[in-house]
This record gives C-alpha cells, sequence and structure tokens, in this order.
C-alpha cells in the first residue's frame, strides 16, 4: 500500500509540474530515486551574484525577467547542501502558478532528485530536503527546521503579516525580484531586514551581456476622432470640478464623502474610453496581421479590453487565444498549453501573466495598456526577450493627449534606451502601411 502511494505520488507530481523522463520510459521509482544528472551552466553575472550572497549569507537579488533568477538561487541551494548537506531549503511563493510551472520544474531541470523536493501549499503537506511553499501557507510550517529560505518575488511580502517571516533568522535568506521598489516606498523595511545587502543586474548590463535578446521598438501614438475627444475633454473637467470641491485626489480617497464614488466613476468611464477606443485595437490588429508568423503576446490592462482585441483579430482570421481572471482557471492552462504547442500563435493577456507564469519564446509583444510602474513594464519587456535566433520586436501604443500617455512617455523612455532601433509612428501611418 505504501509503495502503491509512493507511487502515486511520483506519478501525481511529474504531471502536476510537467517533469519528462528523458528516456521516456515509464520507470518512476527510477526516475525518483536515482541521482538527477542535469546539469546547466552559470552567466558570469550569476558566478558573480553567488560570491555576493555568499560574502553576506544575506542578501536581495534584482534581476531582470529572462536573465536566470531562479537558476542563479538553485546554484546558491546547491552549494549550500554541497557544504552543509543536512541542511533544509524553504522556497517561498507568492502564487500557486510560480511553485507549479517554475520552481518545481527548474529545480528538476538543474539537477534536483524529485525524491527532495517537497511541495506544502493546498492538500499537499510534503516537507522535504528542499520545501515549495506559498505566502498564504507559510504560517502553517515549523521556520525553525530550515537553515536555509528563499523568497521569490519578495516585493510582494513587505506587509505587516509577512514582516516577521522576512525577519526570521534564517543561517541563509535570498531575495528575488526584478524590482524591489514600491509605491508605498514598504521597500525600505525590506532592505533593512537583510542588512542592505542588494545586488542588481540591470536589463542594460543583460543585454550588452547577450543574455536578454536585442530588440526594435515602435511607438505609435493614436490621435482621437473629434467626438472622443470632447467626451474624454468633457469627462476630465468633470472629474477636476469634484477634486476642487472635494480637496484634491488625496484627500477625497480618505474621506466617505459620495465624491469619492462620483470621481472613481467618472476616472473609470474616462479609462474605459481611452482602453476601448476603436482606432488602437485597428493598430493591433494592422501590427498582428504583420507579424501573423511570430509568437505575439498583447497586454491590455483590463479583461474587457483583452477580451475585445480577441474579436477584433477573429476578423482577419488571427489564431489567438484569451487569459485573463475572468477566465477560469483550467481553461487558462490549456490556452496557455495550446499557445506553447503552436496551435495559437497570438496570446491576449491583462495583468494576470505580468508575474510569475513561464512563457514560451515570444517574437513580438504589444503593450495596448499599462500602468506606469518599473516593475511591470520590466517584466513585460522580459517576456519578449528570451534568446533566439532574431530580434524581438516591442510595440506600444497608446491614445495622445490623454492620461495614457504620461504612462507612454515613461515607458518608451526605459525602451528607446534599451532598443537597438526605434521608431515613432502614428496610428494613422500604421495603418496607412508604413510598416511594410
Amino acid at each position: 500500500m505504501y509503495l502503491f502511494c509512493w507511487l502515486y505520488c511520483i506519478t501525481f507530481k511529474m504531471d502536476k509540474f510537467d517533469i519528462q523522463i528523458d528516456d521516456n520510459s515509464e520507470s518512476f521509482s527510477k526516475f525518483a530515486v536515482e541521482e538527477n544528472t542535469k546539469s546547466m551552466s552559470l552567466h558570469d553575472w550569476q558566478r558573480d551574484a553567488i560570491n555576493f550572497f555568499f560574502k553576506y549569507n544575506k542578501a536581495l537579488f534584482e534581476a531582470s525577467t529572462g536573465v536566470g533568477k531562479t537558476f542563479f538561487a538553485i546554484s546558491v541551494i546547491k552549494q549550500i547542501l554541497n557544504i552543509e548537506p543536512e541542511s533544509r531549503v524553504l522556497i517561498v511563493v507568492p502564487k500557486n502558478v510560480i511553485l507549479e510551472t517554475g520552481w518545481y520544474k527548474e529545480l528538476y531541470d538543474a539537477g534536483i532528485s524529485l525524491r527532495d523536493i517537497g511541495v506544502y501549499y493546498g492538500p499537499a503537506k510534503e516537507i522535504c530536503k528542499i520545501t515549495i511553499t506559498n505566502m498564504q501557507s507559510i504560517h502553517r510550517l515549523p521556520l525553525e527546521e530550515f537553515e536555509v529560505c528563499i523568497f521569490d518575488e519578495v516585493h510582494n511580502y513587505c506587509t505587516k503579516r509577512l514582516f516577521p517571516t522576512l525577519s526570521h533568522p534564517f543561517k541563509y535568506k535570498l531575495g528575488l525580484s526584478a524590482t524591489m521598489e514600491r509605491m508605498d516606498d514598504a521597500h525600505w523595511k525590506l532592505y533593512e531586514i537583510f542588512d542592505y545587502n542588494i545586488y542588481k543586474y540591470t536589463p542594460s548590463e543583460a543585454l550588452q551581456d547577450g543574455i536578454l535578446n536585442p530588440f526594435i521598438f515602435f511607438n505609435i501614438s493614436v490621435e482621437l476622432d473629434p467626438v472622443s475627444r470632447e467626451t474624454y475633454e468633457q469627462l476630465t473637467v468633470e472629474i477636476n470640478t469634484i477634486m476642487q470641491i472635494g480637496g484634491g485626489f488625496q484627500a477625497i480617497m480618505k474621506s466617505g464623502s459620495p465624491l469619492k464614488n462620483k470621481m472613481l466613476s467618472k476616472m473609470n468611464e474616462r479609462k474605459d474610453l481611452v482602453n476601448n477606443y476603436h482606432k488602437k485595437f485597428e493598430v493591433v490588429k494592422t501590427v498582428c496581421e504583420k507579424h501573423k508568423e511570430d509568437k505575439i503576446i498583447v497586454f491590455n490592462e483590463y479583461n474587457k479590453t483583452t477580451s475585445k482585441t480577441y474579436w477584433y483579430l477573429l476578423e482577419v482570421g488571427m489564431k489567438a487565444c484569451v487569459i485573463h481572471s475572468d477566465i477560469p482557471h483550467i481553461k487558462r492552462e490549456e490556452n496557455l498549453k495550446n499557445f506553447k504547442l503552436d496551435k495559437y500563435n497570438v496570446l491576449l493577456v491583462s495583468k494576470v501573466l505580468d508575474e510569475g507564469y513561464n512563457l514560451p519564446k515570444i517574437d513580438t509583444a504589444i503593450i495596448s495598456a499599462g500602468n506606469s510602474t518599473s516593475r511591470q513594464t520590466i517584466q513585460r519587456m522580459g517576456r519578449v526577450l528570451r534568446k533566439k535566433d532574431k530580434h524581438s520586436t516591442l510595440y506600444q501604443i497608446y491614445c495622445s493627449g490623454t492620461v495614457e500617455e504620461d504612462y507612454a512617455i515613461e515607458r518608451a523612455k526605459l525602451f528607446k534606451q534599451l532598443a537597438s532601433e526605434y521608431y515613432d509612428y502614428t496610428g494613422e501611418e500604421v495603418n496607412g502601411g508604413i510598416l511594410e
């Protein structure tokens, strides 16, 4: 009975975490027990970062999406276990998807035996040499049993509830993030907990080192038509009037005044007008048609806009799939799998894929809407800059003379600084054939 349960567990984990046996055999016990001989080579930045970590045994690492943060951390784990074989390692992630599609598989791919990897979340309660858990389950674990702790996407842990866990005196403690900085300034407390031991590997360095793929950037502005412009300006006047009456945005947000709901309603109406402006969809359609042989990802900010884009692409026969928070989890996983298998070549997403998912190599990214945070910008850029045999292409589409333009200007500063080539066009020029 024990052997049956053990084999069932191994089979479940192989299926759940997409682990494959190299020789295509069905020998589950051999797969789980024998030494894992997989290995990967380190980049120079990873070797340097490892030396930095062991200088302090406690450090934060900020590195762009796509440069190998996870494999760097696994290399640290392997070195610790080589020196102190009895040590136990805890890996904490903010989302289950990072556990399931990232860490578990990457631990195996880096040479860690399956028998040494446990998961502790939901119904699974395995504590092994290396245990992966999520931030919701960590309070159920006896932290004193672990000498090593890795906090993935560590910027998510800057809360009153989780600061005690970050402060726990692990012998070795490592935090990973694409961007530590938070809008609420809570990252300063994070820096303090890690004694200000911070290692940074910038996108610029990664591009110079050939770890991120070179890319061409197209910055495309779209003008509102007269009717839409008039509606936009009227909403702006109404929002400014409400703010003036209520003493400004912050004062209204802190109050219980009816002005708060009225202001937010008008702001959402204005956002909806800009995000769903028909000429932006036309530009997205044109760009996708130009890159119809590529793997494309289209980023939006809201689910409604993401779904609407699908119908525009359907008009021209593009094979697209949608992933956002209103799509059931099982359907999301199915769509992502089919995208990887080339059943679709366009992936339409909102914020749900900004963090956590491991995506296949993508040739072209289109940012149709987004916020102003550097974290989102770097994460979305990293999605398209994984190494390949041709330049990546990155598009930004925004409505000029609107609140979108401020965000677009900030993103464009970074993209233009890093791109090997960049171009500024209007939506009319793009739809008129300038990209041919």
